[in-house]
Parts: C-alpha cells; sequence; structure tokens
C-alpha cells in the first residue's frame, strides 16, 4: 500500500531495533563480551538497565544520552532523555512540549526516541506513539449545561481540559497548569430581568428529563502524546 499510495511508511520492528543498540552499546562499552544495555524497547520508548550500566561505570545521563546516539544509529530522528525532560531542556516548540508534557519522574532510566514521519511498528495494527499531529489530534468533546452546543474549529489541546473545569468550578487552576479555558465552548451566563444580583446557578441543578443534552465538540490538533 505504501508503494501505491507513494507514502514513506517504513515498518520498525521493536525486537530488532533493540538488539541493534544492545550490539552498538556491547562494542563501545564492553568490547568482547555482549550486554543487555537496553531491558525494554516498547516503540518508541527504550527503557534502560540501570544494573548493566552501573557495571561500566556510566552514569544515567551519560547512559542515556548514549543510548540516544545509538537510537538515531539505528534509523530514528532524534531523541529525549529522562534527564533531559526533568530539567525541562527543549526546544521551544509543539514537538519540544509534547515531549516534555509526557515526562514522568517514574519507570527508572528511559529515552524517548523521535521516528520518521510515518514510521510504524507493526504491518497489521495501528499505533499512535509519534509527536506528528497525524497520531496527536484528539478531538474534545463536552456535554452538559455548561456548554454551548457546537463545533469549534479553533485550536484546542488535552491540557486545556483542567484549565477549563477549573474555571467552571470557579476555583484556581492546577499549579503549572499550561491549558487556556475553552471560553468560545462555554454557554453565556445567565443573569435574572430587574435584577442587579446573579441569580442562582441553574446550571448546577439537573435538567429535566425531557430537555435534550447536545454536545460540543472542540477539534484538537495537538496534545499530549
Amino acid at each position: 500500500m505504501t508503494k501505491r499510495l507513494r507514502i514513506p511508511a517504513p515498518i520498525v520492528s521493536p525486537g530488532k531495533l533493540r538488539a541493534q543498540v544492545n550490539q552498538l552499546l556491547s562494542r563501545q562499552l564492553s568490547p568482547g563480551r555482549s550486554a543487555e544495555y537496553l531491558k525494554v524497547f516498547d516503540y518508541p520508548v527504550a527503557w534502560l538497565d540501570d544494573d548493566a550500566f552501573a557495571a561500566v561505570k556510566v552514569k544515567e545521563e551519560d547512559a542515556e544520552h548514549l543510548v540516544g546516539e545509538a537510537l538515531k544509529q539505528a534509523g530514528l530522528r532524534d531523541y529525549y532523555t529522562r534527564s533531559q525532560l526533568a530539567r525541562g531542556d527543549v526546544p521551544n516548540t509543539s514537538t519540544g512540549l509534547r515531549f516534555l508534557h509526557s515526562y514522568s519522574p517514574l519507570g527508572g532510566w528511559y529515552v524517548l526516541g523521535v521516528p520518521a514521519p510515518f514510521t510504524v511498528s507493526s504491518p497489521t495494527e495501528a499505533d499512535h506513539m509519534s509527536a506528528y499531529t497525524y497520531d496527536t489530534h484528539v478531538p474534545l468533546a463536552f456535554y452538559g449545561l455548561p456548554f454551548q452546543p457546537g463545533t469549534y474549529r479553533t485550536h484546542s489541546e488535552p491540557i486545556d481540559l483542567a484549565v477549563t473545569f477549573a474555571s467552571l468550578l470557579g476555583i484556581n487552576s492546577p499549579t503549572h497548569a499550561v491549558g487556556r479555558v475553552l471560553t468560545e465552548a462555554l454557554a453565556p451566563a445567565r443573569r435574572a430581568e430587574n435584577s442587579s444580583r446573579p441569580p442562582a446557578d441553574k446550571r448546577l441543578h439537573p435538567p429535566n428529563s425531557s430537555d435534550p443534552v447536545r454536545p460540543v465538540s472542540a477539534v484538537a490538533p495537538g496534545g499530549s502524546w
């Protein structure tokens, strides 16, 4: 199909790639002795064996850098290390921020690989493991009276959910939240006629069973992967 559609969509075998990286690292760190420096490769995330690196006196940051460079030699386009993400050391681009939002302090030593566009890890299954928009596009749908029915094509991302719900609840946004309130999807506030005081918010009460609840959706071209 890739030839017929003229789309370069290489298939990467996680098992073969892991073996290739271990071979490259063994040649570099322990000549004459094969070692499993990469214990798991859950495409495109490489999980390092810290004990194997400790045996050759290589610390985490250096180990992750070595694995990242080996992944590039094996065909991946780029990489982000756990140590790098922990420092927030990423380019100020949409792709860099997506990887930063994927950071977790858990899981030990790891490297997030960046495959070339349209790379897949299986000829029979789909995945959404890259940071490209064709993988990260996630439509957002809201239901309920606080929202204005309709479809909105302004930019939105899953990181906007927390700050939007916090705004509706009248509370502060979570610490370090970087999303925006999706004001275009919110229903206008209601006020009683001939009254200077706002009425009790009827939206907090459940609607009658006969009232239709229509969804509102925001098309989100990006988000955390």
